[in-house]
């Protein structure tokens, strides 16, 4: 027998947007309008409160910049009223990913944030999980006799999820993982059932937050705070390199305040720390060449005038001459084709802790941190003249050009990195000014 439409109607579960943007709120109603939900609409904090005292919702989606009562605020009266049911909250910001930002957000009550413009698909995983957990939570009230029934269902999700998720009983031992875990890891469920869970911690971590689970410090903050977090560390499974995770570890309560486990949920963080490490490099090297570009060569530079009163070291300022008609005469192609094999040239020449920069154009700027005296210095700058001069062959054409090269001696010649690379600056000018393609010192 079917369940008549005001029946269907109650078990809808019901979605709160809010948002000060209208044009916002209509995005967020067609992104979810297909999914079965009862969507309530909020253009402030104050109508979002009043709506949350008239219903109970599975879920919220929350703009954090509003006027009068912001995300943040509006968030922490939210749990206040919610008692020891909290409502999801999920705040959606075009604002930037600072940690500060998100655990404050965490601490008034959220737990997650979207950043705008938001990934539809994202938007519908992230509230499909938020409300089939909230009917499983009625279903739960209802009838305490299909408890067997949503523990299965809830299984189901936890097998579904990307994230790995591991289940701990009080003492610390893994007594459950799904299958992300497993592939994460990349070991079977059965290596992992049993294990104390602060031996999948690397040494490092382990060491900080003690080798006993029951007085260690992430269960300590888990049980007092409701959660630990780890943004950046490593997991070490059995037989199996190193992990980069974010993970968080939370407590399971009884009605009565009894622990009587923990989950430990982790990302693989290996594709994010790539994708900084990429950025990092490329805010730091020349995009053409490869080499360090001035900022990298500036810091490389102060670390050897810090210690250079004990340790002279050498500067060479280098500018290409008769780069521009190479230019001119077959294209920039061939240009940069020059740039690139000189450039290999020249740090392929150096020493241990020498190093070349390009700093633009066809200037060049080497610290010379193995030299001691403007005489080994002047040696390596001759070397260096030599090679730029030899001829550099490219699909059939061979180009040629020489150099300009000042030379600076720290602390001889300068006793700060500006006074010294002003010093190199000057001496390879006038270098140029003079026959060029030679060197002139400090």
């Amino acid at each position: 027998m079917g369940m008549d439409s005001q029946t269907v109607e109650a078990n809808r579960p019901k979605v709160l947007l809010v948002d000060d943007v209208p044009a916002n709120l209509l995005a967020y109603r067609a992104i979810l309008g297909r999914m079965g939900l009862e969507l309530h609409e909020a253009a402030s904090g104050h109508e979002a409160l009043a709506l949350v005292l008239r219903h109970e919702f599975a879920a919220i989606l929350m703009d954090v910049q509003m006027p009068e009562l912001d995300g943040y605020e509006t968030a922490e009266l939210i749990r206040e009223h919610a008692g020891d049911t909290p409502i999801p909250v999920i705040f959606i910001t075009a604002g930037d990913r600072s940690e500060a930002r998100e655990f404050r957000g965490y601490d008034s009550g959220a737990i997650d944030y979207l950043f705008k413009p938001v990934n539809d698909k994202l938007l519908i995983s992230k509230v499909r999980v938020l409300t089939e957990l909230w009917t499983h939570r009625c279903r739960l009230a209802e009838a305490r006799d299909e408890l067997r029934l949503v523990n299965a269902q809830l299984g189901g999700l936890l097998r579904g999820a990307a994230e790995g998720i591991i289940g701990l009983d009080v003492r610390g031992l893994i007594e459950f993982v799904n299958p992300a875990a497993c592939r994460l890891l990349g070991v079977d469920a059965e290596v992992l059932m049993g294990m104390p869970v602060l031996d999948l911690l690397n040494s490092n971590l382990r060491e900080r937050v003690g080798t006993d689970f029951e007085l260690c410090e992430m269960r300590r903050v888990a049980r007092e705070q409701g959660i630990y977090r780890n943004t950046h560390t490593e997991f070490a499974p059995p037989g199996e390199p190193p992990l980069p995770v974010a993970f968080s570890l939370s407590a399971i309560e009884t009605s009565h305040h009894k622990d009587v486990g923990y989950v430990l949920v982790f990302n693989d963080i290996s594709d994010q720390l790539s994708a900084q490490e990429a950025l990092r490099r490329s805010a730091e090297h020349d995009e053409l060449t490869g080499l360090p570009n001035r900022r990298l060569f500036l810091r490389h530079l102060q670390q050897c005038a810090e210690v250079g009163i004990q340790q002279p070291f050498g500067l060479l300022y280098i500018d290409l001459d008769g780069f521009k008609p190479v230019n001119d005469q077959y294209g920039h192609n061939a240009g940069d084709a020059l740039l690139k094999a000189l450039s290999w040239r020249l740090a392929r020449m150096l020493r241990g802790g020498d190093s070349v920069a390009r700093l633009g154009g066809d200037e060049f700027g080497v610290v010379l941190a193995s030299c001691r005296t403007s005489e080994q210095a002047e040696q390596i700058a001759t070397r260096l003249l030599e090679t730029i001069r030899t001829p550099v062959v490219i699909d059939g054409l061979e180009l040629r050009c020489g150099a300009s090269i000042g030379l600076a001696m720290f602390p001889a010649d300068a006793v700060d990195v500006d006074g010294l690379v002003k010093a190199a600056d000057a001496a390879m000018y006038r270098a140029k000014r003079g026959d060029g393609d030679s060197i002139q010192a400090a």
